[in-house]
């Protein structure tokens, strides 16, 4: 199965090889393949031959069989041949492609549409890596060919002699994750990682269903699967896969409700370990199972997916017991990965509807959260336990005041900040007692080593800069932190970075309408490529993207958790307005401006440096529901969150302006600030006459305005032009004008 598996994630890889119209390398495929392209009727080498000699730079066991496997995946005799052929063909969700050239990937982000009246127009993404973040273009590259050599040659230089295929699987992702699979219908906007990590998934699930039978020289059921396929004739109904959902709960308890000493180094550590050992209990189901990760089809934002045979589903209840079992060792009932697994068929694949499978997959998990722990609690459980010390924040029994558990997520804290590089390895599965994090790893069959070697097994924790030829690449949880010299900051020193009053304030956020965008927004075409291109796009702007801007232009703040479509950023509070604001344009850009994907974001500040991280967190948690819920206009989401109100992102420009004028007016024209305590008065005056249905007295503000340009003849003009905009013309106050004033009156304070 080895063979075939590379075979399949190298499938397409000529495709990439092609496009760089290298006419030196093209005589070299024709000397090799000219006769037998020419008895199938070609002109020139077609993909399949410029990827059968790519594989000659490898050094993967058995590469002659795996070159045929790639050579013949278009015109299949065997039945490995004909496994690769399908999985290629329910990948894309399509029978025929069109003859391969030179074009720029469309931005799937860029198409996604939920208001079918909005005008579609296209936006292409550079000839690049996949960590390498470029603004979409509206055209075309020109000399497109060049950009693929250039990319070409630095992903040749990476590959080339490889013989460990995880590795290779690594490598592919970063450089075949920003070109164009194929052009179905002329529109390229299935990357083509997403197309040969799909394909590798399925042919993966089809040998493994059919694993008896082939052995035993069986063919029937692939060569019937591939007749109806290819002919799209009446489809193959039995379920041969299924898909299997992993969620996390408990996360808001378990990585907020922390000690405030060493409070971030703690929170940078236990934000680690959620993804991670997310990323050890899907990998230890693919492992089991005899899969790959290329099965792992996302595991990110507190869940995952596996495709895999439909025969896994036997085992579900038995590696759902050895979760529970693990994590209530480690956790008791406060953090637990809930599964689910939906069976599916070939049809489900052929459609191009994969996205009603995602659905129902997420329906049946609903389910199972009212069977959480069912194989773990008993009677035993709710006895009462006397004279027994309890750690006040895992809630486990401690000897001592010491928790040891507790005490190893400081100790993972200070190994992600003083190493480069991590690295995760099998080991001999654990079954003792969990008293530190790693025993809860080692119970997965998983160790994590830190070191300062390079190591080509290891992924690098900073993402800056990062060698894919010595390395994996990026570690997927965010990990920048702000340093005060050598060590990191306090919560103590991020709230003297403030303006205004010396508090930290917490930035949360999410995309608006996830579930609607992978359900309706895709249109017609939601083929398994598809629905992983949408997932890879928004996994590296929030896996790496969002923590480049944090560190690019606030240093002061901590990216504590970036994935999948949400984030948890703590910082000084005057710095996270215009943060959150940033990212909204950050993320404009990505999609290319498209108004269907949206985000809303809440900001909560610490009412005191010591407050519970999780009360804030909490906090803004409700915030950000309420920035969902805000509606203007016809429209709602897209907002903002922010001192108990709610602003558009559209409107808050306007908003920060008229801060910034009464700041100015009071820190730089020595205004007194008691401007701001008039309008609050004249706010309440507002607000009652409304009330009241009485006329509301604007001369008052007019008048207190006036007598304010008297006293500061130099801001005379400043004032008038804050007197314009806050003093509406139907005799009303600009709406948000008490949110305004606070955050001037609380930045401005000395």
């Amino acid at each position: 199965m080895k063979e075939l598996y590379a075979a399949a994630l190298l499938h397409d890889i000529g495709k990439f090889y092609q496009r760089t119209q290298d006419n030196n390398e093209k005589e070299k495929v024709k000397r090799a393949y000219k006769t037998i392209y020419e008895q199938e009727g070609a002109y020139s080498p077609r993909h399949q031959e410029w990827g059968a000699y790519f594989c000659e730079k490898l050094n993967l066991p058995n590469i002659n069989e795996i070159k045929r496997l790639v050579r013949n995946h278009h015109k299949p005799t065997d039945v490995y041949e004909k496994i690769i052929s399908i999985a290629d063909m329910l990948s894309s969700g399509e029978r025929e492609e069109k003859e391969d050239d030179c074009k720029n990937l469309i931005s799937v982000l860029n198409l996604v549409k939920l208001n079918r009246s909005r005008e579609e127009k296209r936006k292409y993404k550079r000839i690049s890596r996949l960590s390498q973040f470029n603004e979409l273009m509206d055209n075309e590259e020109q000399n497109i060919s060049v950009s693929y050599k250039r990319l070409w040659d630095e992903f040749e230089g990476v590959i080339k002699e490889e013989g460990d295929i995880d590795r290779i699987y690594y490598i592919l992702n970063e450089y075949t994750s920003n070109i164009p699979s194929a052009y179905y219908y002329s529109r390229p906007d299935i990357n083509l990682f997403s197309h040969l990590k799909t394909t590798a998934a399925i042919a993966v699930c089809l040998y493994k269903q059919f694993e008896e039978e082939i052995i035993g020289g069986d063919y029937r059921k692939i060569d019937e699967i591939y007749t109806k396929v290819k002919l799209n004739k009446e489809l193959f109904k039995e379920n041969v896969f299924c898909l299997i959902k992993g969620d996390i709960s408990g996360i808001q308890s378990f990585l907020y409700n922390i000690d405030m000493e060493d409070a971030l180094k703690n929170l940078k550590a236990r934000s680690f370990y959620l993804s991670y050992i997310l990323d050890i209990i899907a990998r230890y189901i693919v492992d089991e199972e005899g899969l790959t990760l290329s099965n792992i089809l996302y595991c990110g934002g507190g869940h995952f997916y596996i495709i895999a045979p439909n025969k896994t589903k036997e085992r579900i209840e038995e590696y759902r017991s050895k979760i529970q079992e693990v994590l209530f060792k480690a956790h008791g009932i406060d953090v637990s990965v809930l599964l689910s697994c939906v069976e599916f068929n070939i049809g489900d694949l052929a459609t191009a509807d994969f996205s009603k499978v995602f659905w129902a997959a997420g329906n049946k998990l609903s389910e199972e959260k009212f069977k959480k722990f069912s194989n773990i609690l008993n009677e035993d459980f709710f006895m009462p336990r006397e004279n027994i010390n309890i750690c006040p924040y895992c809630k486990r029994e401690i000897k001592g005041d010491i928790c040891e558990f507790c005490e190893s997520f400081v100790e993972l804290g200070n190994a992600l900040y003083r190493n480069k590089y991590v690295y995760l390895h099998k080991r001999e599965k654990f079954t003792g007692k969990v008293k530190r994090v790693e025993d809860v790893f080692a119970s997965f069959g998983y160790e994590i080593e830190f070191t300062d070697q390079l190591n080509k097994k290891a992924f690098s924790i900073n993402k800056e800069g990062v060698d894919f030829k010595n390395t994996l690449g990026y570690i997927k949880t965010a990990n920048y932190m702000f340093k005060e010299g050598s060590r990191t900051a306090t919560l103590e020193e991020v709230s003297q970075k403030a303006q205004g009053i010396k508090r930290w304030g917490v930035l949360r956020g999410d995309v608006d309408n996830l579930g609607k965008i992978f359900l309706e927004g895709l249109g017609e075409n939601k083929s398994i490529s598809r629905v992983a291109t949408l997932s890879s796009e928004l996994e590296i702007f929030f896996g790496k993207f969002l923590e480049d801007y944090v560190r690019e232009n606030y240093k002061e703040c901590m990216v504590i958790y970036s994935g999948g479509d949400d984030f948890f950023i703590i910082g000084p509070w005057s710095s996270l307005p215009d943060l959150a604001y940033g990212l909204t344009h950050k993320f404009n850009d990505y999609t290319g401006g498209n108004s269907d994907i949206t985000i809303s974001m809440a900001i909560e500040i610490a009412p005191d440096v010591k407050f519970p991280v999780f009360r804030v967190a909490e906090d803004a948690g409700d915030s950000l529901d309420m920035a969902k819920e805000y509606e203007r206009g016809g429209k709602t989401k897209n907002a903002l969150s922010f001192l108990k109100d709610v602003i558009g992102w559209e409107e808050f420009e306007e908003f920060k302006e008229i801060k910034n004028d009464m700041k100015y007016l009071v820190v730089d024209k020595n205004v007194t600030r008691n401007i701001y305590y008039t309008i609050y008065s004249i706010i309440n005056q507002y607000e009652r006459s409304k009330e009241e249905g009485d006329l509301f007295k604007s001369w008052r503000l007019v008048y207190y305005f006036a007598r304010l340009q008297e006293r500061h003849k130099d801001a005379k003009e400043n004032i008038k032009l804050l007197i314009s905009k806050i003093l509406k013309n139907n005799n009303s106050l600009y709406n948000k004008l008490f949110t305004a004033t606070l955050w001037s009156d609380i930045e401005s304070r000395g």
